[in-house]
């Protein structure tokens, strides 16, 4: 196969893991393959094992192997930027000697935090993407920060949602000349349960019964995602409703297991270990999410987008969450879904009580999601979006 006849789209990715935005990249990545013979995707990847290193390879895509300059607070706080530079050096070498001659025809940076292609891009006849799925809004001077670089270091800006796209350029109102929304695409490929591989994994997994009602957090132990907050709303449900267990199923990011540290010492000083099951990351999510009757997004500070919640209204579960960032974009309240005011114990408690208590609006909450997230957020429609995006581009 003769590649430099191809337009090659260089996707830079900040981790090879699978949450969030690697799992998108993974998506629109093999969508683009499937849908268009057009394009040649290269994804650049740190030096790590994980998820996304391990798909990329299994289903033939080019991968090339680099420092992504990944962008940490700690670097801005302390303003050392010479390691930074060394790595940039090393890695233009490497993605040259990888391409052998080919011409990019877009270098497509899938997320802010990584800042290899800024800086290759800049100056140089290639253009730059950047598609962002973070909301940086703490501390105050960062969002400026983040708004700057879209505004000089980007040809096109792709945001993933309303929400993100009114953040940075309410911000600064001159990125709305290079910006477009595309929302993210998720699909679901692995067949439902049935009811008896539901019970067993409740068993297996969750050492619970077929009585059980099972509340799940799916997502990374960090700052932001609630875990705390959850638990303190579950422990006044759980009183209501002694047959309740609560879920949590994640990983925290590499330097930041204290988080993990501090829910479990919380789980064991309420006296709640045999109520709580921790699981970490799983790869076949759909599974998790099939044995799960109630899926909780209690994020405390603004997200993009949130995946989790579309993946759960694929898998017909009821999801809860905050009325805050990108979740809004997702749920209509009382529609598809149920939100509470960010960080409100009371209204979380209230909102989970309330499916708990009335099986109709559940099914019902459960059924229009569903057909939701089926026609809104799929990923053929996403990637489609894209390949408009691509083809726009003038070399």
């Amino acid at each position: 196969m003769n590649l430099s006849n191809k337009k090659q789209i260089v996707f830079i990715s900040i981790s090879s893991d699978l949450y969030g935005s690697s799992k998108l990249l993974l998506t629109l990545v093999l969508q683009l393959k499937k849908l268009s013979k057009e394009f040649h995707p290269i994804v650049c990847l740190p030096y790590e094992e994980g998820l996304l290193k391990d798909r990329l390879i299994r289903e033939n895509i080019e991968i090339v192997e680099m420092p992504v300059l990944k962008l940490k607070r700690e670097m801005l706080k302390s303003l050392k930027f010479q390691q930074f530079f060394k790595d940039y050096k090393m890695a233009k070498k490497i993605l040259h000697a990888k391409l052998n001659g080919r011409k990019i025809h877009c270098v497509h940076s899938n997320t802010l935090a990584t800042l290899f292609g800024s800086i290759y891009c800049f100056r140089r006849n290639t253009v730059h993407l950047f598609h962002i799925h973070e909301i940086m809004d703490t501390p105050w001077y960062i969002k400026y920060f983040f708004s700057l670089l879209q505004l000089i270091f980007a040809n096109k800006i792709v945001y993933n949602s309303n929400a993100t796209e009114r953040f940075y350029t309410n911000t600064i109102g001159l990125l709305k000349k290079k910006s477009t929304m595309i929302f993210n695409g998720v699909e679901r490929l692995r067949p439902f349960l049935n009811n008896a591989q539901v019970l067993q994994l409740k068993s297996e997994l969750f050492k619970s019964n077929a009585d059980d009602i099972l509340i799940g957090l799916i997502g990374r132990f960090n700052r932001l995602k609630g875990h705390k907050l959850l638990l303190e709303a579950f422990k006044t449900i759980h009183l209501n409703h002694p047959n309740v267990k609560l879920c949590l199923v994640g990983s925290p990011p590499d330097g930041q297991e204290h988080f993990l540290h501090d829910i479990k010492d919380k789980i064991e000083k309420e006296g709640m270990t045999s109520n709580v099951v921790i699981l970490p990351f799983q790869e076949d999510i759909y599974s998790i999410i099939d044995s799960l009757d109630i899926i909780v997004v209690p994020s405390t500070e603004p997200e993009s987008f949130g995946i989790i919640a579309v993946e759960a209204m694929l898998s017909k579960r009821i999801v809860i969450a905050s009325n805050l960032g990108g979740l809004a974009d997702v749920i209509d309240h009382n529609v598809t879904g149920l939100l509470f005011e960010p960080n409100n114990k009371e209204e979380l408690t209230k909102a989970i009580s309330k499916v708990i208590e009335d099986a109709d609006l559940k099914k019902d909450l459960e059924r229009k999601a569903y057909l939701k997230a089926k026609e809104k957020f799929s990923s053929e429609s996403m990637t489609r979006k894209f390949i408009s995006v691509y083809n726009a581009i003038e070399q």
